[in-house]
């Protein structure tokens, strides 16, 4: 078993803007709720790389989380132009 990257590859940091994109329509304003966001992208990432992938986003000011309990994350404006750079 290999250890842990600690940090997220470009895919990874992709799929979960991705799936926050998706969700959002769903949610709206009160934010995405990490179990949802968890559920979307099980079948392409394991817990970890999703927690790693999701705190350098936060870090980096691409996704915020609207409340700390009960997480609950949206996707900014700086998150949507990466989104957009890593389609084209």
């Amino acid at each position: 078993m290999r250890p842990r990257a600690s940090r997220p590859d470009a895919l990874q940091s992709v799929t979960v803007l991705e799936a926050l994109a998706a969700l959002a329509a769903q949610h709206g304003d009160a934010g995405v709720p990490f179990k949802d966001l968890q559920a979307a992208t099980r079948s392409r990432l394991n817990y970890h790389a999703l927690t790693d992938a999701l705190n350098a986003l936060v870090n980096e000011g691409a996704v915020r989380r609207v409340t700390e309990k009960l997480a609950r994350l949206a996707i900014t404006d700086a998150g949507r132009k990466r989104r957009n750079e890593y389609r084209s």
